[in-house]
């Protein structure tokens, strides 16, 4: 017969996560042990190889529930409203309200995903992908002239994404942009530019060089 879970065996292992996804987003992973982790924890390193196998399957733990939490908060913004662009907005809060809460988490896709073994980096990657199709198709109905140029979706996305996802090294939720005035600020920055939401001047084109 299977031993039975301790009561309590959820809240260790989240501490687990918790304690290791802070350490690992403020040394590195490559730079920081079990043995930090449970110093920092206050627990036994025993404990951790209790719940698991290696540093690199609590990354993997770390980032596949971060990209789950991404999805899903993402797909649920894509039935506010009726107006693409007002779901695009609502998909920009979406994120950001998670990059709030998740600032290490976030750091740790960003600088690590290259420390999981292929299998491990492939399924993230493949998360990923999914995450920036849907935003994609969004961009397409908000600019449906994507529709004809696929080959701009891609680069649109990315752009978008390139955009917001680096906010985890500066932003601070508690600062004197919420988040989700932020996600606004990035939305309206991203569809019409300084023009649109500051009403700045038109800038003047760069004059083609002179022949001769």
């Amino acid at each position: 017969m299977a031993r039975p879970r301790a009561e309590d065996y959820r809240e260790k292992q989240q501490r687990i996560r918790d304690c290791a996804a802070e350490l690992f987003a403020a040394r590195g992973f490559e730079a920081t042990s079990a043995a930090d982790i449970a110093a920092e924890g206050g627990f036994s390193k025993a404990l951790i190889y209790h719940y698991f196998s290696s540093k690199e399957e609590i990354l993997q733990d770390l980032l596949e529930a971060h990209m789950d939490a991404l999805l899903v908060a993402a797909e649920a913004s894509l039935h506010e409203g009726d107006e693409p662009r007002t779901r695009l907005r609502a998909f920009v809060r979406a994120h950001m309200r998670l990059y709030a809460t998740s600032r290490a988490r976030h750091l740790l896709l960003i600088n690590d995903l290259g420390a999981l073994p292929s299998k491990g980096r492939a399924a993230i990657v493949a998360k990923q992908r999914k995450l920036i199709g849907l935003a994609a198709d969004l961009f397409a109905a908000v600019a449906p002239l994507l529709k004809t140029q696929p080959e701009m979706r891609f680069p649109t996305a990315m752009s978008f994404y390139g955009m917001i996802n680096w906010t985890c090294i500066w932003y601070r939720p508690d600062g004197s942009l919420s988040p989700d005035a932020f996600a606004d600020l990035a939305a309206d920055l991203f569809l019409d530019g300084l023009a649109g939401r500051f009403g700045a001047s038109t800038l003047p084109r760069t004059e083609k060089p002179r022949s001769g």
